[in-house]
């Protein structure tokens, strides 16, 4: 009983101490700190729910927030912090700059523009600041965009290693090219057959050139490969059909139907858009008349993503994919724009929308810098008929020919 109470003193005495004192001082911090940041998250968690479901119920208000990011928020913290000046520009070298470029280069994180700094440790902020939805279709779901294949990835920046890949593709097969491209825009981008396959319609003046990145792009009830791709029966049949409708409206039309895989010796799938490019430099050079320019792709989402039924038909439905990495996207989305209206108004459900990718997406170019009246087109999902996709071919013949005839 004594060492009992002995022992009760002691505690008593240890307690008073001061090392149980800043003990219990640094345990309430640290709950604190720690309550605050599960705060910090929850909140963070709430807003951007609330932003996707604005955003779900509101499309056009994306549009409208797509470029206020950096500069706003430079405008705002310039009002209180000296170092956050609008368009500041660091041109000398001193310790604190070559401090803060390094920091951003480990980081991936700019001291101008705050909201890097979350995306960087936020997996949802960082994905979603990939692609942003434009302009939303009838019926289609805002939150579903459209789907890469499983081999999609970033495009290379080593551009010494793509000249010298297409300068040998060129070495290989010099006549392969059917067309002149002028010698500034030719350094360096020669490919092997890059345009072989183009056909100009029976039109003098071709309005409209149709190619296909992905050539090979096919569906799961063609092509049984777990990918879906094919080397004849693919996304090119599509492309050919258009061509073929814009014909009978009284549009002439050029058609590519490049198979990259094949033309290209040491093809590499991630500088898809280097050889491509190649292939509608050739078709501008050779064709002045041109003022359309589509690159028709497949989407992988599924079918429910995918199928509009119209007057008791089913149709492949669009994407109208637009990259904000080009400087002048805003144009190419106003033409996107109305392709995407004349398909609202006369086949409502078939447009899901107008889809933005910037340079986070990877390429985020997809050529459309070489004409103002460019645009990516997704044409059905890889569970989709070519039957739904031809009947997709003939309302797009429809309405570009519309556009061309109010725009004469």
């Amino acid at each position: 009983m004594e060492r009992r109470v002995k022992l009760n003193v002691a505690i008593e005495q240890w307690k008073e101490t001061e090392d149980w004192i800043e003990f219990k001082a640094q345990a309430k911090q640290y709950i604190m700190l720690m309550l605050l940041s599960v705060a910090f998250i929850v909140i963070i968690g709430l807003g951007a729910q609330l932003r996707q479901s604005i955003l779900e119920e509101h499309p056009l208000q994306q549009a409208a927030t797509v470029e206020v990011k950096q500069d706003t928020l430079q405008a705002i913290l310039a009002e209180e912090m000296s170092y956050y000046q609008a368009n500041q520009q660091i041109n000398s070298f001193t310790l604190k700059n070559f401090s803060i470029w390094l920091l951003e280069k480990i980081t991936n994180a700019s001291l101008l523009d705050p909201a890097s700094i979350v995306a960087s440790e936020m997996l949802y902020s960082s994905v979603k600041e990939q692609s942003t939805l434009i302009h939303g279709g009838t019926g289609s779901d805002p939150s579903v965009g459209p789907q890469d294949t499983h081999r999609y990835g970033y495009e290379p920046t080593d551009g010494e290693y793509v000249d010298d890949l297409l300068a040998q593709a060129e070495k290989l097969d010099p006549e392969s090219s059917s067309a002149a491209v002028p010698d500034d825009e030719n350094s360096g981008e020669d490919t092997a057959g890059t345009d072989t396959q183009a056909n100009a319609a029976s039109q003098d003046k071709p309005v409209a050139f149709i190619y296909h990145t992905h050539n090979r792009e096919s569906w799961n009830s063609v092509e049984s490969s777990s990918d879906a791709q094919s080397s004849n029966k693919n996304i090119t049949l599509v492309g050919q059909r258009l061509a073929e409708e814009l014909e009978k409206l009284g549009l002439g039309a050029m058609v590519s139907d490049t198979d990259y895989p094949t033309a290209v010796p040491d093809y590499e799938w991630e500088y898809s858009y280097k050889y491509s490019r190649k292939t509608v430099k050739e078709a501008i050079a050779s064709n002045d008349g041109l003022q359309y320019i589509f690159d028709l792709h497949r989407d992988s989402q599924a079918r429910k993503y995918t199928t509009a039924e119209i007057n008791g038909e089913s149709y492949a439905q669009v994407y109208f994919i637009i990259g904000q990495r080009n400087p002048n996207w805003k144009e190419n989305e106003a033409f996107a724009r109305k392709l995407h209206d004349k398909l609202e108004e006369q086949y409502p459900g078939l447009s899901r929308g107008i889809w933005g990718k910037n340079a986070n997406s990877g390429n985020a170019e997809y050529n459309q810098s070489l004409s103002t009246q460019s645009v990516l087109i997704e044409v059905g999902g890889i569970d989709n008929t070519l039957e739904e996709c031809y009947r997709t071919a003939e309302a797009l013949a429809k309405v570009i020919a519309q556009i061309h005839k109010e725009e004469a």
